[in-house]
Formats: structure tokens, C-alpha cells, sequence
């Protein structure tokens, strides 16, 4: 008799275990991308003047390709990366209107 009860007790308490096991819902965790607000938008190359596509492919040479071009209208500024064809590092330019570079701290 003692066998049975026990046996019930543990019956009980595996089905018990097992059903809130398989009724719990994994946690998510909700992630927003915040896109960078610094006012560049991606551009086509060919969108801007002929002063800045003749200084991008000047700095581009025979060493860089363009990867990504960005103007910033409210600044008048030009963001350019470039990828190293050797080594695939990237590098970031900043130019004027002129077509000049600009330091960071001065755009």
C-alpha cells in the first residue's frame, strides 16, 4: 500500500513538473536598431557635382574603390568610403563642396 501511494506521489509530481516545463514560453528580448542620425543620406556618385566626382576618383586612384558616398545637405559635406583593393581595410573622407577634405572636428 505504501508502494502504491508513493508511487502516485511521484507520478503526480512527474506530470506536474513536465506540464509546466512544456507550458512556459521561451523569453524573447525585443532589440531596435537605431539608425545613426548625423544627416548623411546615401547618394549615387553620379548625383553630385563634377567637382566632387573628380576629387572621389582622384583620392580613389588605382588603390581604393568607392564603397559607400553620402551628402549631408544641411553641412554642404560629402562622406566617402573607400575599400582598400589590397587589404579590403576601409577608409572614410569627408570633403567640401569644394571637394577638399575636412578634418572631423571641423564638419
Amino acid at each position: 500500500m505504501k508502494k502504491i501511494i508513493l508511487f502516485a506521489i511521484l507520478l503526480a509530481g512527474g506530470i506536474t513538473f513536465a506540464s509546466a516545463q512544456s507550458t512556459s514560453e521561451p523569453q524573447t528580448v525585443a532589440t531596435e536598431q537605431v539608425a545613426a542620425t548625423d544627416g548623411y543620406k546615401e547618394v549615387a556618385l553620379t548625383d553630385l557635382s563634377d567637382v566632387i566626382q573628380a576629387a572621389v576618383k582622384d583620392l580613389a586612384g588605382d588603390t581604393f574603390d568607392v564603397k559607400k558616398v553620402e551628402f549631408n545637405e544641411e553641412k554642404g559635406l560629402t562622406r566617402v568610403t573607400f575599400t582598400n583593393k589590397a587589404d579590403a581595410s576601409e577608409k572614410v573622407t569627408i570633403l567640401d563642396k569644394d571637394g577638399k577634405e575636412v578634418t572631423p572636428d571641423q564638419n
